[in-house]
C-alpha cells in the first residue's frame, strides 16, 4: 500500500479549487494509494530536472534535491501527448515531496510553465 499526505497550505486551498480539478486530484490520490505511480497517464518528474536556460538553474536544482521535490502532470485542464509520444503533460502539475518509494506529500498545485518550485512554507 502507498501512503499520501497533504501539506497544510495545499489542504487550506483545496476546497476552493474548481470541482473538475478536485475530481482529478482525488482520482490521482486514489490511484496513488492503490498502485503508486504505476499506470498513471501524466509525466512524473524529479523537480531537480530544471532547464539549464533557467536563470536560477543551480538554486532551483539544489532546492529541489534538498527537499525531495517532484511534480506530476495531473491532466488539468487536459493531457497533451508529448512530441515523442511516450508521455502526457498538462498545464497544471501537482508538486509533492517524495518521502520514500511508498510515501509522498502533496504540497502545491500550479501551472507549468513557468516552472516555479513551492516555497519553504508549502513544505509544512
Amino acid at each position: 500500500m502507498f501512503e499520501i499526505s497533504l501539506g497544510s497550505i495545499f489542504l487550506k486551498h483545496y476546497p476552493n479549487f474548481p470541482e473538475a480539478d478536485k475530481n482529478k486530484i482525488d482520482s490521482f490520490i486514489e490511484h496513488y494509494q492503490e498502485f503508486g505511480f504505476t499506470g498513471l497517464t501524466g509525466k512524473n518528474v524529479d523537480s531537480s530536472n530544471v532547464s539549464t536556460d533557467d536563470p536560477d538553474f543551480i538554486k532551483k536544482v539544489k532546492y529541489a534535491i534538498q527537499n525531495n521535490l517532484w511534480h506530476y502532470h495531473i491532466g488539468i485542464p487536459e493531457y497533451t501527448l508529448s512530441n515523442c509520444g511516450t508521455y502526457s503533460t498538462s498545464e497544471y502539475v501537482i508538486h509533492y515531496q517524495k518521502i520514500s518509494d511508498y510515501e509522498i506529500k502533496i504540497i502545491d498545485f500550479s501551472p507549468h510553465p513557468p516552472f516555479i518550485l513551492p516555497t519553504q512554507q508549502y513544505l509544512k
